[in-house]
């Protein structure tokens, strides 16, 4: 069987999230498999779904606020000594933890 796939939850399209949204959590499912974690550079992943860098830092924003994703920002010291950004690391969060919060509270972003 071939493993080239991954698995969206049905329940996603509740959210009401835009067309952008949905594709950038799609490619961090894809991305991340079985370990939930992923690190692909902002860059990558606005070249990768064809769509500016700035739809994708408002994408990840949403999916953030909706608990969808955890998003870690990692520091680095360069050679001269100077803390610079690198990738970010991203975590899938359990989707039922999500949408237990999104039925308990009515939260409707």
């Amino acid at each position: 069987m071939n493993k080239n796939f991954y698995q969206m939850p049905n329940n996603i399209f509740a959210f009401h999230m835009n067309k952008y949204e949905i594709v950038v959590y799609s490619y961090l499912v894809c991305c991340a498999g079985k370990k939930k974690e992923c690190w692909p550079s902002l860059t990558t992943i606005s070249r990768v779904l064809g769509i500016s860098r700035g739809t994708v830092v408002k994408a990840i924003d949403k999916l953030v606020q909706l608990r969808l994703v955890d998003r870690v920002q990692i520091m680095m010291e360069n050679k001269n000594g100077m803390m610079v950004m690198r990738n970010n690391h991203y975590f899938i969060l359990p989707f039922e933890d999500a949408w237990q919060l999104y039925m308990n509270n009515g939260i409707h972003y």
